[in-house]
């Protein structure tokens, strides 16, 4: 049989967060790829606004969360006014302290994101290539033949082993292979908007604003500028709705300390709940808004986005470097899917509840919440056994892969195979110090491994990197959160997520763990 030539391995069509973020991961793997986006440039809106712990890790592995949180805002607190009266305050400045490097919730427009990312593709020497359009393609079990219509015209026919698509919510190549996306839209009109204003906040307090009138979000930009996302009865009654509407609304109708001016960006949008029938098919996967979409509600869209992309990218560079099979892709689906579809549930609930018109959703949002809120507010405040649960749900740090391995006799509180690699403080912070680029086997106080175990590893060695902890007075806290007396290990995926464990070094049970990943 002829072997096939590829001019590309991946191509990935849509340069948004999750294309440019699997595209920087496959920098790392030093996997060949093309990047096309059939706008001229990133938009300049503000966009997706939040990012969370989980993805400030991912960004941190390639360098980039410093500068993210330099070009963004960290949210102090969350302000609730029902009713046009201020409620309760909720401080989230020390909600994640001992779970993440990252314990906040940064604010830092998608633009910015998407500089950030697209710079360190040039300091790479790769770029994208804008006003260049994925039109038609077709795929078997070996190659994607693209057609791409470049920015003077010309068609270009493009074969690669892969084909991403991460074009968004209306996703040619969702749509050309047939998979359903299954769910809805809301039917509630929301407006959005880039502005300045005067607002009885500083500029790292988020607000929360519910009347029978309207549902109201206020989130800080630089430079005096706010983001404020709303639902209101004019913009639903109104085909064409202006900032100007929007602006007048809440003069006559929001208390004095409230006033828009200068927009930079207005839209009116309806919100989606979708999430794709298969995030695979053949040689195609789907990441971010081309395989599920979400409403507003926890800032989860782009963060799960990035999350896929990051996900994919290692398992497409081991199969491509032949160092394991095509059952590996699958997991992606078997592990995305499942996440997306619980992210789809809680926020579609959540956000029914802040914008619904129905007269009990209205009855709960304005008359019993403001009076459960603040002794919820004020328990949640004093306790953190209440606090850890929710940041770990929203900020994605708390998310686990589904794992079948058998009970191991480790202590309750250790992190479990399919739980992300815990964060421990310095000095003996681990986490910060892996790539991912490999597997990792953290062996934990064994200087030399039995010969079949170590036979193994070998026989691996391209995959798998070793880093050896000694039991000293640094590494204690180390050993405790680990849950090692004397000695075991630990198996981290490149994107690290535990693949196993052990207190024993048998070679055989070691062998089985890596055969769920490796050829």
């Amino acid at each position: 049989m002829a072997k096939i030539e590829y001019d590309v391995d991946v191509l990935i069509a849509g340069a948004g967060p999750s294309g440019l973020m699997l595209a920087c991961q496959l920098i790392l793997h030093n996997i060949s790829f093309r990047i096309i986006d059939k706008k001229a440039s990133p938009a300049i809106h503000s966009g997706a606004l939040i990012i969370h712990a989980r993805t400030l890790e991912i960004l941190d592995q390639i360098g980039l969360a410093k500068k993210a949180i330099e070009a963004g805002i960290i949210a102090r607190s969350i302000h609730f006014r029902f009713n046009s009266q201020k409620i309760k305050i909720i401080d989230i400045s020390r909600f994640g302290l001992d779970l993440t490097r990252f314990p906040f919730f940064l604010m830092i427009e998608q633009w910015q994101t998407e500089n950030l990312l697209i710079e360190f593709l040039k300091a790479k020497y790769f770029s994208i290539e804008n006003n260049t359009e994925l039109v038609d393609f077709t795929s078997n079990d070996e190659l994607v033949s693209s057609e791409i219509r470049t920015e003077n015209g010309e068609i270009q026919v493009i074969k690669s082993r892969f084909l991403i698509g991460a074009d968004g919510n209306n996703s040619l190549v969702r749509k050309k292979l047939g998979i359903p996306f299954h769910g809805k839209t809301h039917q509630q009109k929301l407006f959005i908007t880039d502005c300045e204003a005067r607002l009885p906040l500083t500029g790292q307090e988020i607000l929360f604003s519910f009347t029978n009138g309207y549902t109201l979000g206020c989130f800080p930009l630089t430079d005096n500028r706010w983001r404020i996302d709303g639902l209101i009865a004019l913009i639903q009654q109104k085909v064409d709705a202006s900032f100007e509407d929007v602006k007048d609304f809440f003069a006559a109708n929001i208390d004095s300390g409230f006033e828009l001016l200068n927009p930079q960006w207005f839209s009116v949008f309806r919100s989606h709940s979708r999430c794709a029938e298969s995030f695979r098919q053949k040689q195609c996967f789907l990441v971010g808004d081309a395989a599920h979409v979400h409403s507003p509600v926890g800032a989860q869209g782009m963060n799960t986005g990035i999350q896929d992309s990051y996900n994919l990218a290692w398992k497409l560079a081991f199969y491509i470097k032949g160092k394991a099979t095509d059952k590996l892709l699958d997991t992606y689906e078997g592990e995305r899917r499942p996440l997306a579809l619980n992210m789809i549930r809680y926020t579609d609930y959540a956000y029914s509840v802040m914008t619904s018109g129905s007269f009990p959703a209205r009855l709960f949002r304005l008359h019993l919440v403001p009076h459960i809120l603040p002794l919820v507010i004020a328990r949640f405040q004093k306790n953190t056994s209440m606090q850890i649960p929710i940041f770990k749900a929203v900020s994605g740090i708390g998310i686990r892969y589904k794992n079948n391995l058998p009970d191991d006799h480790f202590p309750a509180h250790a992190p479990k195979p399919g739980e992300r690699l815990p964060y421990v403080k310095e000095p003996t912070n681990i986490l910060y110090s892996l790539n991912s680029k490999s597997f990792h086997l953290i062996v934990f106080g064994k200087a030399v491994l039995p010969e079949p175990f170590q036979a193994v590893i070998d026989e691996n060695n391209e995959a798998i990197s070793v880093k050896h902890i000694r039991k000293e007075v640094g590494t204690l806290q180390l050993f405790n959160t680990f849950g090692i007396e004397d000695s075991g290990w630990y198996l981290v995926r490149p994107d690290l997520y535990i693949a196993g464990r052990s207190l024993e070094f048998n070679a055989i049970d070691f062998g089985k763990t890596l055969q769920k990943y490796l050829e």
